[in-house]
């Protein structure tokens, strides 16, 4: 294994023992939660969003390892960003995971890639994407707000 690939499994594994954004913010204004039925994870996005920047993100719920990391590390990332910048986020997270582009994340965000490791087990890729399928309906309904 190299290197690098022994800092992104503890990134992962660091992220999935010690997750963020655990606090739900109290005057959150979207709430919105997720199922991976093939595994039981659970989670639960919640957003405080002011004119069109997220300015808080909080996570609940429980699952395994990949779907804990995924979510703590999306809230890292997406918290202070405008909606748009988040969608932007998803749409290239989902395209390195689901769709196994190479992707360029934005300076600062590039710890992402540590997920790219799980397209190579289709079971795991929905844990992996979980938290972000929340997050993206919960910007939808922002967009409503």
């Amino acid at each position: 294994m190299s290197l690098s690939e022994d800092l992104y499994k503890e990134l992962i594994i660091d992220h999935s023992q010690e997750p963020s954004h655990r606090e739900i913010p109290a005057d959150h204004n979207v709430h919105e939660s997720g199922v991976n039925r093939s595994c039981g994870d659970e989670v639960e996005v919640y957003l405080k969003v002011e004119d069109g920047v997220i300015k808080a993100i909080g996570m609940g719920g429980h699952g395994c390892s990949i779907s804990t990391a995924s979510g703590s590390m999306m809230a890292d990332a997406v918290d202070g960003m405008t909606v748009e910048q988040a969608e932007d986020l998803i749409e290239r997270f989902k395209s390195m995971i689901v769709e196994k582009h190479q992707v360029d994340f934005p300076e600062g965000l590039e710890d992402l890639e540590a997920l790219q490791g799980v397209q190579q087990y289709p079971i795991r890729v929905k844990c992996a994407t979980l938290a972000w399928n929340a997050l993206e309906q919960a910007l939808r309904t922002a967009g409503k707000l």
